[in-house]
């Protein structure tokens, strides 16, 4: 019988441990989407510490530390919500940003791949992202297709200026011509972007 009511009780302890974290967490999100991410941060300590095996609570805090630009924490708690088993693509969209902010330029690459194989049509800033990874590891190609595959869903000034920009290290004069023309007439009036297109297309 003694055994029964210490289960009991054990339940009842845990069942209210889940109410807690729960609540803390669900506050949480409210800060959030009200951008107080201090607070935020503080509601999803409170969660983790109710239960530090709720996985989707380290998903939140990471996602709070990279909302404060605290890179380095973002990592661990992401990877930590992995450990748990939170394998949703924008896990890996959010860690590959906090990698590529702390020059961690294959391991973002390798998060992005993952989020894009996962989820490939429900974030197509995906594309983008890794077509900047690619560029800044030298792989020019893998960048361009990226490019082609983003701008297909989004008429974006600054994607049309990049892929314009490596086009024309290509050699292709009159694609990154047509690529700075269209970032032009979508509004972007970056100085270097008219600069270059200035002293090259006429």
């Amino acid at each position: 019988m003694k055994q029964v009511l210490a289960l009991i009780l054990l339940f009842m302890l845990v069942s209210c441990a889940s109410q807690k974290d729960a609540k803390y967490l669900q506050q949480g999100k409210t800060e959030m989407s009200n951008q107080r991410f201090e607070q935020a941060l503080e509601l999803f300590t409170k969660s983790i510490n109710q239960n530090p095996a709720r996985a989707e609570a380290y998903f939140a805090r990471g996602l709070s530390y990279n909302m404060m630009q605290n890179y380095e924490a973002a990592v661990t708690d992401f990877s930590m919500a992995e450990k748990l088993g939170y394998s949703e693509a924008k896990l890996y969209s959010l860690r590959s940003f906090a990698y590529s902010m702390t020059d961690r330029n294959e391991l973002a690459l390798k998060d992005l791949n993952k989020a894009i194989t996962l989820d490939p049509e429900s974030y197509a800033g995906n594309y983008y992202n890794r077509a900047m990874l690619y560029n800044t590891l030298r792989k020019p190609d893998s960048a361009v297709a990226d490019l082609n595959k983003y701008l297909t869903v989004a008429q974006d000034p600054n994607a049309f200026f990049q892929r314009g920009k490596i086009v024309l290290t290509k050699g292709d004069l009159k694609s990154a011509c047509e690529d700075f023309k269209k970032a032009v007439s979508l509004g972007n009036t970056d100085a270097e972007l008219l600069k270059i297109s200035e002293a090259i297309c006429k």
